[in-house]
């Protein structure tokens, strides 16, 4: 069982097929949903093993207890998989977790190590910690408006979600995920509604805009962690919603990645 918080995205642990759903509780609860993914063992370096590559086998796992975002298809490693549904609600006080189950019924417990890769010494290209009280960067799930990950389909049916939505609480302290140069104001909604201002960074090899935050300045230079401003009043714009910053790259690429790295830090 993998700690995993209600409601918190879920990834792929490695490439493959998916198929399901798969039922653990065969009854109707709120957990009793889940997905199987089969895939090569060519794709080993997210896992710490000492086998040598030629000798891995190919995985295959059941992940219980997950919303997946789809049954079918092929998926990526790392790739956004679906969310954790509300353990809770069927068993109250237990520690929330995924239940990883490998299809041949063997111990998956070394495979769960991350690898973490080297990266190059001469740059750190990690991003920092957006938001406080959101120490690993942690993407929306899905609500009642939508999903947070990249590419997600959007309410109206037209187009899908061109950037990463960021858990962040109304009010809560926005770090620079990297040195740069700011330019601003950023307007999405064109409204004048309370969420409707943000700011561009660009440096350190990146470009990013940071929308549904007031930022101190429009312009001048930043350092990465420093203050860049306060997440908005999301909730007075839509009740319910998981409130987050809106991080979209000025060239419309998956930012997730870079996301995901600032948990290390």
């Amino acid at each position: 069982d993998v700690i995993c918080a209600d409601g918190a995205g879920v990834y792929a642990p490695f490439s493959g097929q998916l198929s399901g759903p798969i039922r653990f509780f065969h009854q109707n609860n709120a957990i009793n949903d889940g997905v199987q993914i089969s895939g090569s063992g060519k794709c080993s370096r997210f896992f710490l093993t000492s086998l040598p590559l030629p000798s891995l086998p190919g995985y295959c796992v059941k992940l219980v207890c997950i919303h997946p975002t789809r049954y079918h298809g092929q998926i990526q490693r790392g790739q956004y998989l679906g969310k954790m549904l509300p353990m809770q609600k069927v068993f109250p006080g237990i520690i929330s977790h995924i239940h990883v189950e490998n299809c041949d019924h063997s111990d998956p417990t070394h495979l769960l190590g991350p690898a973490i890769l080297p990266l190059p010494q001469q740059q750190d290209t990690r991003w920092a910690i957006l938001c406080s009280g959101n120490p690993t960067n942690e993407i929306r799930g899905c609500d009642r408006y939508g999903c947070g990950y990249y590419g997600a389909p959007r309410r109206s049916g037209k187009g899908k979600h061109s950037g990463v939505d960021v858990i962040c609480a109304d009010g809560a302290t926005v770090y620079a995920p990297f040195s740069g140069q700011l330019s601003g104001p950023i307007k999405f909604f064109h409204n004048g509604n309370a969420i409707d201002d943000g700011v561009q960074i660009r440096g350190a090899g990146f470009c990013v805009k940071l929308i549904c935050i007031h930022p101190i300045r429009y312009s001048g230079t930043i350092t990465k962690g420093q203050v860049l401003g306060r997440m908005l009043p999301m909730q007075r714009v839509f009740p319910g919603i998981t409130s987050h910053i809106h991080v979209e790259n000025c060239d419309h690429s998956d930012p997730t990645g870079n996301l995901e790295k600032g948990k290390w830090q």
